[in-house]
């Protein structure tokens, strides 16, 4: 696709109220696109919409949380209601703890994928039906992480396993889609400049005690800005990627031998079941 799909539609972003999606916000707005705009943080998804209006957006906003079913239906009403369809959702809202597996409680694993990976498929559930009723441009992307790619997640173990099952999901959706002239794409940022190192502010009591902040909880230093990574995955959506990674430039030749450490992992493993075949034929 070569023009520009999002003047004059609307599109959802979760996790609108900082960071990444607050970005995809401005980024999206300034190319003609109407706004709802969905966070936990009600207040500060609010300002965000207040922010969009005062630049000629029309944009909602609106408090979510999108671990909760309900709390997902209430918010693809209040879309429909006020702009009559949705055509891009960006399911973004996401959140991260670190530590070790052993250190880690269930109270952490079930928060984590309560956002991560079920609040991805109640928005999924929420917006998909009347998506696939409508005609013409439509897209999805799913926001996971570079740690989707990564051999070593040492620390980060809960929150990876919860990105690769964004991955999964996203890639098979994409095949899924395809026959209702769907669009997915899969935004992978890695180090970006946002506050997801103090996710816990947001965690609710229900799921126990905090975890440990081993690096604090301020923005993320050396990092890619929220405003690029947004830059970066429209230009995936226009472009229709099945990928797209946005990480700081001095960090790609990293992550590319990690990504493709991963991948002789999976080498050694399919060259020593050639190896024992052979020497059983032997």
């Amino acid at each position: 696709m070569t023009e520009d799909p999002f003047a004059g539609r609307t599109a959802v972003i979760t996790g609108a109220a900082s960071g990444i999606g607050a970005a995809l916000a401005a980024e999206l707005g300034a190319r003609g696109m109407s706004l709802v705009l969905a966070d936990i943080d009600e207040i500060g998804v609010r300002r965000m919409a207040a922010e969009m209006r005062d630049r000629k957006v029309h944009a909602l906003g609106v408090g979510v949380d999108v671990s909760d079913p309900n709390s997902v239906a209430a918010l693809a009403e209040a879309s429909y209601t006020e702009f009559g369809s949705v055509e891009l959702l960006c399911n973004n809202a996401g959140v991260l703890l670190l530590g070790t597996v052993a250190e880690s409680s269930l109270g952490d694993w079930r928060w984590l994928s309560s956002v991560n990976v079920e609040g991805t498929l109640n928005c999924l559930h929420a917006f998909l039906p009347q998506m696939r009723r409508a005609s013409g441009w439509r897209y999805v992307m799913n926001t996971s992480s570079t740690h989707a790619f990564l051999p070593d997640t040492s620390r980060s173990a809960l929150y990876s396993a919860t990105k690769h099952a964004v991955l999964g999901l996203t890639l098979g959706l994409r095949t899924e889609l395809a026959a209702d002239g769907i669009g997915v794409t899969l935004l992978c940022p890695g180090q970006a400049a946002t506050r997801i190192l103090d996710s816990q502010r947001n965690r609710p009591q229900s799921y126990g005690r905090r975890a440990g902040e081993p690096f604090g909880t301020g923005v993320i230093p050396m990092s890619i800005e929220p405003a690029e990574v947004a830059r970066i995955a429209v230009e995936g959506i226009r472009r229709e990627s099945p990928v797209v990674f946005a990480l700081p430039e001095d960090t790609r030749a990293t992550f590319r031998s990690q990504v493709e450490s991963m991948w002789r992992l999976a080498d050694d493993a399919l060259g020593e079941h050639l190896e024992t075949r052979a020497a059983a034929v032997d």
